[in-house]
């Protein structure tokens, strides 16, 4: 049923600290879970997702702008129920989507198109499986990576580089 966003509800139910959203896995089938977090570069441990000009990138974090842009609500996927759409904390109604293969952020605007650029399934991570990795659910062989500290979704490859790349660690918010 909301297979992914039980698993988000157990790897965030795992952290040491806090987490804003009280999370149940008893309910979690059968309640929306729909938790704060902040992401991390998998590979560049002191890089975070966030928004910045409307865009996605990762970067240190370091000011109260910065971690407001780095905090996501973990929605139910605008397109599946059976993924997740990340909507900003500090810019409510504004969610991460693809566009032209960029990340980038964009105020809903109900159309089918945003709500599929808009939706990613969580996935084992593609470089280490107690991590996350985010497919695209629209172009289902592509993946959330940064490149030159830039958030594209990208085609699936072996290359280490790109697995690496594509895939995160999911972190209690900087900002609820």
């Amino acid at each position: 049923m909301k297979n992914n966003l039980f698993a988000l509800a157990l790897t965030l139910s795992a952290l040491p600290i806090s987490i804003s959203t009280s999370i149940n896995p008893a309910i979690a089938e059968s309640t929306p879970v729909e938790p704060a977090v902040s992401i991390r570069a998998f590979n560049l441990r002191s890089y975070y997702i966030r928004h910045r000009n409307f865009l996605g990138e990762v970067s240190p974090i370091s000011s109260s702008l910065d971690r407001g842009d780095a905090s996501f609500r973990v929605r139910s996927g605008l397109a599946s129920s059976n993924c997740v759409s990340f909507e900003s904390s500090n810019l409510p109604g504004y969610y991460l989507r693809h566009q032209n293969f960029q990340i980038r952020l964009d105020r809903n605007d109900n159309t089918a198109q945003l709500k599929a650029d808009a939706t990613f399934c969580i996935k084992p991570g593609l470089a280490s499986s107690t991590n996350v990795s985010f497919q695209s659910y629209n172009f289902p062989t592509y993946y959330i990576r940064h490149r030159n500290f830039k958030l594209y979704i990208d085609p699936y490859t072996s290359a280490s580089l790109f697995l690496n790349d594509a895939t995160f660690t999911l972190v209690a918010p900087f900002t609820r």
